[in-house]
């Protein structure tokens, strides 16, 4: 009795072994994405930073509205005898006052990087979205960032080792670009859910100087 329970599971896991060695496995289909690029060509990325600008510009016509403000205050004060009540006034003012120039200044700052901050985390999330549906539509198990395009900047031993070791791509084939067929789709979504959005048109290439086709 106790035999025949051995035998039984050796015979199973023989047959599991078996079937695992002649069963035909999948191959795992793999592409990459030049992250940089997608960045450059998004659509949602153009009208973010056109969003930023017109941000940037309230933002920058407050501060010289207030700019304005202390410098009239300046000039307010020099009218006034030095140690009389009204410059100690006039001057105490003028403090205050350039305290709001310089805490507005800082807020703009911290506006402009947490707006830029928010740009990026929303384009990054998307990106991963869209390349998840993506590599489902095309049948892809795997998506790379290609970290094998930007050049290796030349530096000092430190900073050209900090940006080898920041890479993870030794070589990627340009069968397994995906980059185009990402911002297409990505921005084909974009347009649709923005109707009101207008892409800028692309920069008109510069012709050659006369110049440039003599010998």
């Amino acid at each position: 009795m106790t035999i025949h329970k051995l035998i039984v599971p050796a015979a199973v896991c023989a047959g599991a072994l078996l079937w695992a060695a002649v069963a035909p496995t999948k191959p795992t289909v793999v592409a990459c994405v030049d992250l940089e690029r997608v960045y450059r060509s998004l659509d949602q990325l153009k009208a973010a930073e056109s969003t930023a600008e017109s941000l940037r510009t309230q933002l920058q016509s407050r501060v010289n509205a207030v700019t304005a403000e202390v410098e009239a205050m300046k000039q307010e004060l020099e009218s006034f005898q030095p140690g009389s009540a009204a410059h100690n006034d006039a001057m105490n003012k003028a403090i205050l006052k350039a305290g709001d120039l310089s805490a507005m200044q800082a807020f703009a700052e911290l506006k402009m990087e947490s707006e830029r901050a928010n740009t990026v985390r929303d384009a990054y999330l998307k990106v991963r979205e869209s390349c998840a549906t993506l590599a489902k539509a095309q049948g892809i198990d795997l998506v790379f960032i290609d970290d094998t395009i930007p050049p290796v900047t030349p530096a000092n031993l430190e900073g050209t080792m900090q940006q080898i070791n920041g890479r993870r791509m030794l070589y990627s084939s340009a069968t397994l670009e995906i980059t185009d067929l990402l911002v297409e789709q990505m921005n084909k979504a974009f347009r649709a859910a923005n109707p009101s959005f207008v892409p800028a048109a692309p920069d008109a290439p510069t012709p050659p100087s006369p110049a440039a086709g003599k010998s």
